[in-house]
């Protein structure tokens, strides 16, 4: 009876289990984890395909416009949507619900940019400047939100600054500062400075929003822009955008004391070598 069952269980079911121990049934394993793979691609295929609609849409999208144009359902959308949402990829205008692209996008291709080297391509033309001005020149890129310093020119003019390389700041009291949040939107800038009253420097300091605004609009329009006495009392500057493939990457500045900077000769002269010398650097950054 013991030896009838067990040539049973072998017959019918022994054949699997040598077949499971053996590694005979690893295509059916195969197509299971085939399955997950292909699942996790069809997913990052969308939530690219979305991203790429986005950027397509800078005013925004709704919801149900992404998931239209794509043919993508609509839960599926949310679902991506809500995990960009958390990671800052991607942003929501309350009253509209209109989804686009968040700070973080701009963050990774200032990143992808600067790694250009812009400082290594940009030293000759500073050292230039410095000559020509007899002035402190700085370059200085925009990251985490801070006006960062990374390299300087020095005339020894009797100034004593802590702007040296590596320094970081709030940008929105230096012309450096300036001119790198001169193209954000609004929505960056309230991010960058989260509604709060902006941090008093110098004597001339912008420290509402809404005035750093329409500070921000006149640097964009006139292509510099100029700190008077808005972070070092008795310290004048002119700063000029370096751009690379259309975005402003960088930024150059000229600092001098209010007696040798007048705002005479920063009209007349500086701002003129300022602008001239930015273009030339970017002139230099291929990409």
């Amino acid at each position: 009876m013991a030896s009838g069952f067990w040539s049973h269980y072998d017959k019918n079911f022994g054949g699997g289990i040598k077949k499971l121990l053996t590694g005979q049934p690893r295509r059916g394993i195969n197509k299971i984890q085939n399955g997950f793979h292909n699942m996790k691609l069809s997913s990052l295929d969308k939530s690219l395909r979305i991203i790429e609609l986005m950027t397509e849409n800078p005013r925004g999208l709704t919801l149900s416009h992404i998931s239209d144009a794509l043919n993508i359902p609509s839960s599926t959308v949310h679902h991506i949507l809500s995990t960009f949402l958390s990671h800052g990829y991607v942003s929501k205008d309350p009253e509209t619900k209109r989804y686009s692209l968040g700070f973080r996008f701009v963050s990774i291709s200032k990143t992808i940019l600067e790694n250009l080297d812009v400082r290594q391509i940009a030293h000759d033309y500073l050292v230039k400047l410095h000559e020509k001005c007899r002035e402190s020149v700085f370059l200085a890129v925009l990251r985490d939100a801070k006006i960062a310093y990374i390299d300087r020119i020095n005339y020894l003019s009797g100034l004593s600054l802590a702007t040296n390389v590596g320094f970081t700041t709030e940008p929105h009291a230096t012309a450096g500062g300036k001119v790198l949040l001169s193209e954000l939107s609004r929505q960056e800038l309230e991010r960058i400075y989260r509604g709060s009253r902006l941090r008093r420097y110098g004597k001339n300091t912008i420290t509402n929003l809404h005035e750093l605004l329409k500070e921000l609009e006149k640097v964009k329009k006139q292509g510099y822009a100029i700190d008077d006495e808005e972070y070092y009392e008795g310290v004048r500057c002119v700063g000029a955008p370096i751009r690379a493939g259309g975005k402003i990457i960088a930024a150059l500045s000229i600092t001098g004391s209010v007696f040798s900077m007048t705002m005479e000769r920063i009209k007349d002269e500086l701002v003129g070598l300022a602008v001239e010398t930015a273009k030339e650097i970017s002139s230099q950054m291929k990409w």
